[in-house]
């Protein structure tokens, strides 16, 4: 993957391209090339914005029922791209931040962190998973119900 110095060049930057291998810990298997379309562009100095967005698939088991199931993503992106030295004398209030050597921008690091950021935290086979073999409240155990019904 490429590495960029983004102190120095012409912006905006325009990344197109597929990636077909990522190392992303405790999440599923990348079944389809990760699509990239970002454009960097230079705010100020030391100050960036990447925007555009991700596109790939992940098998992954379900959390529930343990199926196998495949996970869509499509994360737009929007970020602020910062030097690390400024990670603990920065003062803004801005959510999406990426600290990263300016100097020697790794991009895989970059979207394995933007990917990791969009993959869903519970991962079910569909949105109903597990719901629909619930047990009636008839159905259930209930010890108490005959000593009510005596006591009636």
């Amino acid at each position: 993957m490429k590495i960029l110095n983004l102190n120095e060049g012409f912006f905006p930057i325009k990344l197109d391209f597929e990636e077909s291998e990522l190392n992303i810990p405790n999440i599923g298997y990348l079944t389809s090339s990760l699509k990239v379309n970002l454009e960097i562009s230079k705010i100020s100095a030391g100050i960036l914005v990447c925007k555009g967005n991700l596109i790939c698939e992940f098998k992954d088991k379900c959390q529930n029922c343990l199926e196998e199931t495949i996970i869509f993503i499509d994360s737009e992106v929007n970020v602020t791209l910062k030097d690390i030295k400024e990670m603990h004398s920065d003062s803004s209030n801005d959510s999406q931040v990426h600290y990263q050597e300016l100097d020697n921008f790794n991009l895989r690091n970059f979207l394995e962190e933007e990917i990791a950021i969009s993959y869903p935290d519970i991962v079910k086979c569909h949105k109903n998973c597990l719901e629909d073999e619930s047990i009636s409240t008839e159905e259930k155990n209930l010890p108490f119900k005959k000593i009510r019904d005596l006591m009636e």
